[in-house]
């Protein structure tokens, strides 16, 4: 008889990390839910879900017979729906790749160790919502895709250098809200800023690109540091989906000289992607390169004067608002997160 135990005490914990460890496998800190499974006393499994991913699923090899990997799926089913959520990700090592598929889940991309499927909804309809809501066609297209943690004057310098060489340019916000500044701020004061330019179309990345879905470890602290494997997940999608959908010829990326983690994942995009990728150089400010760490920096210092020489006119009136002094003060209170 099996039994579902769900992971709330840290001695609990303690125990799926040491099961996964067995195997290989590592615990992952953005956990919001796990269970331990066990057949009477005997642990034989475990399965987690961060938010809307299942991940962290582990049956003991001597009880693969025993459809342990579909109930706890199920199981977790049951709990998203408990959450009100519909669209979901997995996970998991590619021999499993068959199992997810048969329970109704369908590949989004593969590497050599790692599978990620998709349920609920499909990439390719979330993408044909996207084109028809902000009216695409299929003209050729390039791209910029930005975080803007706050948007800085280099942010605008680059989206209006790859705006110069296409006639329709998509400057995709990342939509993650792991960041000081939220997304629906950060979206709202990118628009702004490029309203000047015409052929200028600012979007959302959806739950696909630069997210703790696709990209986990992005979001992780600098001395992390991330290698080939963590970054394709998210590399194989830009290319697989939205190049392909959006008809995507170019994809423009600043230059990196301070974070290995970004530095790293441009070096595989371009790796994966060669002649599709142009990397511009950052802008500076006499010898001060413009970066958006060093905005906040200044924020968290409470030096909202000096901020002004390095952001557009659009990121500093939001932060005389009432939102951005909640920002600004979230800052000041708080450790700096990296993006």
């Amino acid at each position: 008889m099996l039994r579902f135990e769900e992971v709330l005490l840290e001695q609990e914990r303690e125990t799926q990390i040491a099961f996964l460890e067995r195997y290989n496998l590592d615990y992952e800190y953005d956990i919001d839910y796990a269970v331990l499974v066990y057949d009477d006393t005997q642990l034989i499994g475990t399965a987690s879900l961060a938010r809307n991913v299942m991940k962290c699923f582990l049956v003991d090899e001597k009880t693969q017979g025993m459809q342990v990997m579909t109930k706890m799926f199920e199981h977790l089913l049951e709990v998203l729906e408990e959450r009100e959520i519909d669209h979901y990700f997995v996970y998991t090592m590619p021999h499993n790749e068959e199992i997810f598929e048969q329970l109704g889940m369908h590949v989004l991309v593969r590497t050599m160790n790692t599978v990620l499927l998709e349920g609920g909804r499909h990439i390719k309809d979330v993408l044909q919502d996207l084109k028809d809501k902000y009216f695409l066609d299929n003209r050729k297209k390039h791209c910029v895709i930005i975080n803007g943690n706050p948007m800085t004057l280099g942010h605008l310098y680059l989206i209006e250098e790859a705006a110069r060489n296409t006639e329709q340019l998509l400057v995709f916000v990342v939509s993650e809200d792991a960041s000081s500044f939220p997304f629906h701020d950060r979206f709202e004061i990118i628009k702004k800023a490029t309203e000047h330019l015409e052929n200028v179309v600012v979007l959302p990345t959806m739950n696909y690109l630069v997210s703790k879905i696709t990209f986990p470890k992005y979001f992780l602290k600098e001395d992390q540091l991330i290698d080939e494997e963590q970054t394709l997940i998210d590399v194989l999608i830009y290319k697989e989906y939205f190049a392909k959908f959006f008809n995507i010829k170019k994809r423009y990326l600043g230059e990196e000289p301070f974070s290995y983690n970004t530095n790293k994942y441009n070096q595989v995009l371009k790796q994966y992607m060669n002649g599709h990728i142009e990397i511009i150089p950052r802008k500076a400010i006499g010898e001060n390169i413009i970066s958006a760490s060093k905005v906040r920096k200044l924020l968290k210092a409470n030096k909202l004067d000096k901020v002004k020489d390095y952001v557009p006119k659009a990121t500093f009136e939001f932060l005389q608002s009432k939102k951005g002094q909640s920002v600004i003060n979230h800052l000041i209170e708080h450790t700096l997160e990296r993006h």
